[in-house]
């Protein structure tokens, strides 16, 4: 009744669902032997910082590769779209990169501006060894620190953290090359530092 939907017959009719409140929930699904198969707590706060209101936005998962317990897995839906996919591809999916570095940016592009593409970076990793914590810090071409990202996160050997364009204060910050600082410490004592840049980047 209140978004678009691509295809009607995809629509599963339970005879009873859950009220989901919008500011914080916890979500587990499960088959029919009764087996967790995922589960999901939500709240507020994994909503895009650019919106003002969260009433009938849908929180969307960027790509089922990734853990759902992570706060980098989902995002606002895209205004664009009517903050809503029911039947349909999420609109804000994103693929994961293939390449074989330890860390790796993607899009190199993006445009945080709510529309479904682009909408953020996302730092994916794949290491060797679990327990490895990281720093990732975000600077300015003039090498101001504009964003912490994270700060001593434990993270496992695979996964993704995303930014969404905003600076320490939640401010849009203006287009333009930023570098990505990250700096993490394995179980073994050892350090590894990279520097990426990405473009914060404004469609016409």
């Amino acid at each position: 009744m209140f978004y678009h939907t691509e295809n009607d017959k995809a629509f599963v009719t339970a005879s009873s669902m859950a009220a989901f409140n919008t500011d914080e929930g916890y979500v587990v699904l499960l088959n029919k032997e009764l087996e967790v198969i995922d589960e999901f707590h939500y709240f507020e706060g994994l909503h895009s910082k650019l919106l003002n209101d969260f009433k009938g936005v849908s929180l969307e998962r960027i790509n089922p590769e990734l853990e759902s317990s992570s706060a980098s897995t989902w995002h606002s839906a895209a205004q664009t779209i009517g903050f809503a996919t029911p039947t349909y591809k999420n609109s804000q999916w994103v693929e994961l990169s293939k390449k074989e570095d330890e860390f790796v940016l993607a899009p190199e592009i993006f445009s945080p501006d709510g529309d479904g593409k682009d909408d953020y970076l996302v730092i994916s990793f794949k290491l060797p060894n679990e327990g490895s914590v990281a720093n990732i810090r975000i600077f300015d071409s003039g090498g101001m620190e504009v964003k912490r990202l994270t700060s001593s996160l434990l993270i496992g050997t695979e996964g993704a953290i995303t930014w969404d364009g905003l600076d320490n204060k939640n401010q849009r910050l203006p287009i333009g090359i930023y570098i990505v600082y990250i700096e993490y410490f394995n179980p073994n004592g050892e350090v590894k530092k990279y520097k990426k840049t990405c473009v914060v980047a404004e469609k016409l």
